[in-house]
């Protein structure tokens, strides 16, 4: 039944091979019919079932039939699908057997599909590994590292078997005991593993227990290995010890391994040393290792060289030539090892060096090292390029005696017309060592008086003025607090220094370093500059004096009120003002006490802070302003009104009839003045009598109260009307 169906199977192969040349010999009648309507679709040179083999593969064709009478082959056009894919897969044609089984593959184009069955079964029976001479093996094997080991798999069909070993899929469990590649066994170390082969869907397995032989192992010598760089390499042995009792030299036959061969290397177990530094060296022999720790240290207790600055070059500069000496002890002279040493440059397309000597090439930096027998010493390089010439970016320098200060930058222009900062290449003298002098990039002030600093770089130089005087003892300023708009800039304050012998220097403006707490406060030129609103503080700094200010950066004020907006006080009363600023946005913000008012008369009034104090009778007016917005209040003064009295205090009228009443003010007890016209007068019935500016006018029979009130104080005339 097998042999039949495998026959047919090759049988189909065959007409679909046959029916797939024949489509492909028709492609200008497909392209003709490329627009025709799909009527059907068919497996190419198959019926409707398919019998495979596990792990088979099969390519199988789609044709469809098109309305106009032509076929086209939509194999790879065509949708796919399969009713199990764990016994059939398919894509694009391709169907791969998984596992016995069957499935019902469909193909769709268009609006035609078709469906087949595929049945899947195994070829053989079964599979079993066997001995290299095919004989049968336990399930499980006892190996010992170092046996070999071959395996054969045979496919058995029909109680008959082939050797199929060749062909089947071998694997391991673990590749760090034993791999396996066509039946070959190769063990590794001890452990237990299992060894798998795979032919056309059916697999089997043994098990490997996997020993060594030895108990241990062991190398001699065994202690810490140390070595000074460039000494001769340690042989080192290793005796394996045989779980049966004896030993045996396997030095030869172990793997050895430096942990870190930049550090020491070996072969064969002879241990060189390389590099300084700490590692291990290990062995492995069937199973059983050991190590032992290697040193490596440098040959001199220490390297150095001749210069221990950075070396700042010129292009076309003499080469430099440094020296390296190596030392293992202070009472011990050092031996020059410029010519035995290995020297490198890090970027030799600008420096190069030669048995120490250093040669600038091209601009840009390096390092020069030079290495001896485990020890490593470098120095920066720096390359410039050719200058036309050179600046200093300070016009005049002040010190006081006895101080020191960093020497100014120096900038170069490069033939490009590039701006370089050259300071590290100049070369600085003084004219008067008496008054200055310099050393290791610093200037000491020595004496009082002037003198020029010259700097050179090359053939170009460029001086400075310095000028020692005394001893500045610290800077002053009426100003502690600045108060400036958002945006907007106010000048800096102005700064006083105060000299250790007590004299005053007061034009101090182009000499003071400025320094701001944040960037959201600038000092440009003479002015300060406030950008983002905040609290900061603004630092002036000179000769190593600091005085600091509190500078405010608040939002623009368009509006400012007063409250209240004008003022009667008598003498020697007082009153506050509040003054509120409105922001543009339109919130408001209280001032009172950040604005400073002054009086026009200081007679009539005076002004402490936000008060106002009446002083004598009169008229004057209080003033500030803020961000640059005036505002003025109005005050007036007047005496204190004491004592307030009616020329009559209770009047009988007949109806029709009035009479004028005068009200006299006494102020401060001695002053009198007519206020008659100046006072409020009220009836208190004004149907029996009414009463303006003091006339009083009877209407009606009746009883009425009239007062009159004046400067805080009322005076009331009873009039009765018959």
């Amino acid at each position: 039944m097998q042999t039949k169906q495998r026959h047919g199977t090759i049988g189909i192969r065959l007409i679909a091979a046959i029916t797939a040349l024949i489509l492909l010999a028709l492609p200008a009648a497909w392209a003709a019919a490329a627009d025709e309507t799909v009527k059907a679709i068919e497996f190419a040179g198959i019926d409707n079932t398919l019998s495979m083999y596990v792990d088979e593969k099969q390519q199988v064709s789609a044709v469809a039939e098109l309305s106009g009478g032509s076929y086209k082959d939509v194999t790879f056009e065509a949708v796919w699908s399969t009713s199990n894919s764990s016994v059939v897969q398919v894509d694009k044609g391709l169907l791969t057997a998984k596992a016995s089984g069957y499935a019902d593959i469909t193909v769709k184009y268009a609006s035609a599909s078709k469906t087949m069955r595929v049945t899947v079964t195994h070829e053989y029976d079964k599979v079993e590994i066997a001995s290299s001479g095919g004989g049968p093996i336990n399930s499980t094997l006892e190996l010992e590292l170092g046996d070999d080991l071959e395996l054969k798999l045979l496919a058995y069909k029909n109680g008959s078997s082939s050797d199929v070993t060749d062909d089947a899929e071998w694997s391991t469990s673990n590749e760090a005991i034993a791999r396996v590649e066509g039946g070959k066994v190769e063990l590794s170390a001890p452990g237990s593993v299992t060894i798998s082969a795979r032919y056309k869907g059916r697999t089997d397995s043994v098990k490997l227990n996997v020993t060594s032989p030895y108990e241990s192992l062991a190398l001699a010598p065994e202690e810490l290995i140390e070595f000074r760089y460039g000494d001769a390499g340690v042989q080192l042995t290793a005796t394996a010890a045989l779980k049966n009792g004896g030993s045996e030299d396997v030095t030869a036959k172990a793997s050895w391994v430096s942990a870190d061969p930049s550090v020491a290397t070996v072969k064969n177990g002879l241990v060189k040393p390389a590099g300084v530094g700490t590692t291990t060296v290990r062995a492995e022999y069937l199973g059983v290792h050991e190590q032992v720790t290697v040193v490596v240290r440098p040959a001199y207790a220490a390297l150095r060289l001749s210069e221990d600055k950075p070396l700042h070059l010129l292009l076309g500069s003499d080469p430099v030539p440094l020296q390296a000496f190596a030392a293992n002890h202070p009472d011990e002279p050092e031996d020059d090892v410029t010519a035995l040493a290995e020297w490198k440059s890090s970027n030799v397309y600008a420096v190069t060096v030669a048995d120490g000597v250093v040669t600038a090439k091209e601009e840009g930096k390096a390092r020069i090292t030079a290495s001896y027998k485990g020890r490593t010493v470098g120095i920066d390089v720096t390359v410039y390029p050719y200058i036309r010439s050179i600046a200093i970016d300070k016009e005049s320098i002040d010190a006081f005696e006895d101080g020191e200060g960093t020497l100014p930058k120096v900038t170069g222009e490069s033939l490009a017309g590039a701006s370089i900062d050259v300071s590290g290449l100049a070369e600085w003298t003084s004219a008067n060592t008496d008054v200055v002098t310099v050393e290791d990039g610093k200037w000491f002030a020595r004496g009082l008086g002037e003198t020029v600093l010259t700097a050179r770089v090359g053939t170009r130089t460029a001086q400075v003025k310095i000028t020692v005087q005394e001893e500045p003892l610290a800077l002053l300023s009426d100003t502690e607090e600045l108060t400036v708009v958002a945006g907007k800039s106010i000048p800096l304050p102005d700064v006083r220094l105060i000299l250790k012998n007590g004299n005053t220097v007061e034009d101090m403006e182009s000499k003071l370093e400025w320094t701001t707490s944040s960037p959201n406060i600038l000092v440009a030129g003479n002015e300060l500059k406030g950008l983002l609103t905040g609290r900061y503080t603004l630092t002036a700094t000179y000769l190593g004096k600091k005085l600091t200010f509190r500078v405010t950066v608040e939002q623009e004020i368009v509006r400012l009120e007063a409250s209240p907006a004008s003022i009667e006080l008598n003498p020697g009363k007082s009153k506050s003002i509040k003054v509120t600023g409105y922001y543009k946005n339109g919130k408001s913000v209280t001032l009172s006490n950040k604005v400073v008012w002054t009086s026009s008369n200081p007679s009539v009034v005076s002004v402490s802070g936000s008060k106002v104090k009446a002083a004598a009778a009169g008229q004057a007016s209080v003033v500030t302003e803020y961000q640059g917005i005036p505002l003025i209040v109005q005050v007036s003064v007047v005496p204190k009104l004491t004592k307030l009295t009616a020329s009559v205090k209770s009047l009988e009228l007949a109806p029709g009839a009035a009479e004028q009443v005068r009200l006299t003010a006494v102020f401060d007890k001695t002053e009198e003045a007519d206020v008659t016209s100046l006072a409020a007068w009220t009836s208190s019935n004004e149907r029996v009598a009414v009463v303006s500016g003091g006339q009083i006018k009877a209407l009606a029979q009746g009883t009425a109260t009239i007062k009159a009130s004046y400067g805080g104080k009322t005076v009331s005339i009873r009039v009765k009307v018959k």
